[in-house]
């Protein structure tokens, strides 16, 4: 929902929110740490010249200097969550993707 279809200036998030519509996200109870983990962390870094997913070494400082972090499963997800988060952000970009929350 983060991701902005190419030659929109809004993302497809305040797109959906602008036009009133419900936007459900996924019901995460046990684990709904992560994904705030992610989004503090910056689940993408910029390079200079584009951008990739936090890696590592950001992910261990994270861990360490939060807390959030505890164990080596959480972090292993966080680094996919990262990844995926950064594909379907690039992947976005299409008008005809269908938006993660969408899919059946």
């Amino acid at each position: 929902m983060h991701s902005t279809i190419k030659g929109e200036k809004k993302s497809r998030l305040e797109m959906a929110q602008e036009d009133g519509q419900p936007v459900e996200l996924p019901d995460v109870v046990a684990f709904d740490h992560l994904p705030e983990a992610m989004m503090r962390l910056g689940p993408v870094k910029s390079t200079g010249m584009g951008e990739r997913p936090a890696d590592w070494p950001e992910i261990d400082a994270f861990a360490r200097a939060t807390g959030r972090i505890g164990s080596a499963w959480e972090a292993e997800t966080l680094f996919d969550m990262c990844r995926v988060y950064m594909s379907e952000r690039q992947d976005g970009g299409d008008p005809f993707r269908v938006a993660p929350v969408a899919r059946g």
